[in-house]
């Protein structure tokens, strides 16, 4: 789970590390913006999952001198996609290594919370002028998946606490970031390391 969970997050900030996909042509998409309260008619890509029963897409929305990113499952032709508030934007140039996230219109800082449609909170994290510090996601019904945990204002990883699906601590992972590799440790709830794995070529992104 925790694999799928850390691969649902990180498509929302680096998406064109993945293979991409057209499937458009099959596609009759709606998409909701939440900032202006408007359908609107955004760039995306589609990216299939064969390990999965789903695909995922990812929206482009502009704004200023920014492109905003959000990454959603889509699993029939007809689905209304709901654009958050609150998403990780890069800069418009090309090339460029700027990155923020933004609530609408404004520059992430201190405490932010975005909500899904029926209410409950979607993430509830904590800013330093557009970095992260720390986040939290929760399901569609209110309850905890995961926590992320940033290292020095960057989008790299400190620690994952991952939830199951009645909010209980079910295990966390313990990332540490050197130059060329990411080594990461997976723990059960009560301490035991269950897993360890080396991420090669990890690319920090920075101001």
């Amino acid at each position: 789970m925790k694999i799928v969970l850390k691969s649902i997050f990180l498509l929302t900030v680096n998406f064109s590390c993945f293979s991409q996909n057209s499937g458009k042509e099959n596609l009759n998409l709606v998409f909701y913006d939440e900032c202006s309260n408007k359908i609107i008619k955004p760039e995306y890509e589609v990216l299939k999952m064969k390990e999965l029963n789903y695909d995922y897409l990812t929206v482009f929305k502009k704004y200023d001198d920014w492109t905003l990113q959000y990454s959603t499952s889509i699993k029939t032709k007809n689905d209304t996609i709901r654009i958050p508030k609150i998403l990780f934007a890069g800069g418009s140039e090309l090339h460029s290594r700027r990155w923020t996230y933004l609530n609408c219109e404004k520059v992430c800082d201190g405490k932010e919370t975005d909500f899904y449609e029926n209410g409950s909170k979607r993430t509830e994290g904590t800013y330093s002028n557009g970095k992260p510090i720390e986040i939290k996601e929760y399901r569609e019904d209110g309850v905890l998946r995961a926590q992320y945990f940033y290292e020095n204002l960057t989008l790299n990883y400190q620690r994952i606490d991952y939830y199951d699906e009645n909010g209980d601590f079910e295990e966390y992972q313990i990332y540490k970031n050197k130059k060329r590799k990411t080594v990461i440790k997976t723990f059960d709830k009560s301490g035991k390391l269950t897993e360890k794995e080396t991420e090669k070529k990890y690319i920090e992104r920075t101001k």
